[in-house]
């Protein structure tokens, strides 16, 4: 797998699902569920899918991830 420049692929304000997962707390599972019922927004790149960390501040910010 090449290493991806986030900066190169205008994805500086975005994580993984991993990341994500890590950043909120919860399973990767419950992240791919959030994107699947649109809670947070998410770009796919080849086949990686790269969430918006703007959209999981609101997420959080909103209190419906208890």
């Amino acid at each position: 797998m090449a290493y991806l420049d986030r900066t190169q692929e205008g994805l500086e304000s975005f994580m993984t699902v991993a990341e994500a997962a890590r950043y909120l707390g919860v399973g990767r599972k419950i992240v791919y569920q959030l994107v699947e019922f649109e809670r947070i927004r998410s770009v796919r790149r080849g086949r990686v899918l790269w969430v918006d960390k703007g959209s999981l501040d609101e997420f959080q910010r909103s209190g419906q991830l208890v």
